[in-house]
């Protein structure tokens, strides 16, 4: 096994532990590992993978060429297109957290007229992490340090000689026409200000000034301005403050915009892989070609027996315009292939739709990946492929 060595690209240490596991598991099915062999040996590599990922995620803050890449390991996943979709598709709300009764925030897309779809907290903060979700504070909210939550946690005002939460806390108040400071119990009179001096009512907020605090210890009788403040957890009886306490960032999260084309380009390629697929079709995402001594990038390519179809995506709010046809039919040029299809979410636009004719590219377009997914299906399994285009 590799020695562990500090590593300055974290995404190929991962392939290469990928396939150590790989070959862990082919010689455990040759017997050639004992159980306790293979168990212990997979568990480090499947550690130091661990390990890498939150390494690359680390790097992903400040290293845009390291958070494009981590992107695209995301794309895929169901909860990234969920989000995705909410921006792209849904309502384009700000994700803003939302606290029930135990306080702790908590995320969720709206679906459907009143139904909503729980998210982890922790994806979204692992896509702003690589610059898919930007991140705005919320709010900073105090955790207990025993229990790690919000739940049973309330803010403490205590006397400051003998730090009883037993005091009274009232508010100086002057009337500006006669000059009396008093307590603003002292001029209330029913719903009314009265001033206690000259008895005249307070009409207005500019006939009056707040002079500040004056508290009163009901324990020990001690007078102050400023009372103690700390944070108390009811739940594990624990007293803390900003410096022994846990101090959680919460954020409102929303869609990058600098990165939205990115996110266009990827956002239904699972849902077309997840229908090719379960066709018989065997898939590369992203599909990689070469030919001529270069190499082509594909959205997804396809397989099945001797046919290869290469699939690139676009999605857009109104028309698909031409330039990624265009950088399709440029990949073309050195990749051969018997089919090529862009799938447009809702449609290409004129002119793009005119360059994919030209250059013999089919078209699949709808107004949701799945439409777009069926119709690739259709130009994929067709016995003679040639230029098409399915709306």
């Amino acid at each position: 096994m590799p020695s562990r060595e500090p590593t300055t690209d974290p995404l190929g240490e991962i392939e290469t532990l990928t396939r150590e596991i790989a070959s862990l598991e082919a010689q455990f099915s040759n017997h050639k590992l004992s159980p306790d062999q293979f168990e212990s040996m997979s568990k480090q590599l499947k550690e130091r993978i661990i390990d890498a990922e939150s390494t690359a995620y680390t790097m992903a803050k400040t290293d845009e060429s390291m958070a494009k890449r981590m992107r695209a390991r995301n794309y895929g996943q169901i909860g990234v297109q969920q989000v995705c979709n909410h921006f792209i598709y849904g309502s384009k709300k700000s994700l803003e957290p939302e606290f029930g009764l135990d306080r702790v925030p908590r995320y969720s897309l709206e679906i459907e007229e009143g139904q909503r779809l729980p998210v982890d907290t922790a994806l979204l903060e692992r896509l702003a992490n690589i610059r898919l979700l930007t991140a705005t504070l919320f709010e900073k909210m105090p955790f207990c340090p025993k229990c790690a939550t919000p739940s049973n946690v309330y803010a403490r005002f205590k006397c400051t000689q003998c730090a009883s939460i037993d005091i009274s806390i009232n508010r100086m108040i002057e009337h500006l026409a006669c000059g009396t400071i008093h307590e603003e119990r002292a001029f209330q009179l029913g719903k009314n200000l009265v001033c206690p001096s000259c008895k005249k009512v307070l009409q207005k907020p500019s006939e009056q000034r707040l002079i500040g605090l004056v508290c009163a210890c009901n324990k020990c009788g001690a007078h102050f301005e400023d009372p103690s403040q700390s944070f108390f957890c009811r739940k594990c009886e624990v007293d803390f403050n900003l410096t022994s306490g846990l101090i959680t960032d919460v954020y409102t999260y929303n869609i990058n915009e600098k990165v939205l084309p990115e996110i266009r380009t990827h956002i239904g390629v699972p849902t077309i892989a997840k229908l090719l697929q379960s066709h018989g079709f065997e898939l590369t995402i992203p599909g990689v070609i070469e030919g001529g001594g270069k190499t082509a990038q594909f959205s997804i390519v396809a397989r099945k027996g001797t046919k290869v179809i290469a699939i690139d995506v676009g999605v857009s709010d109104a028309e698909v315009e031409v330039e990624p046809v265009l950088e399709l039919y440029v990949k073309l040029l050195e990749a051969k292939l018997d089919v090529a299809v862009f799938g447009a979410v809702p449609r290409l636009s004129a002119r793009a739709r005119d360059v994919a004719s030209k250059h013999g590219i089919s078209v699949a377009e709808g107004s949701t990946p799945d439409d777009v997914a069926r119709r690739i299906l259709e130009i994929a399994e067709a016995d003679m492929p040639s230029p098409t285009v399915r709306t």
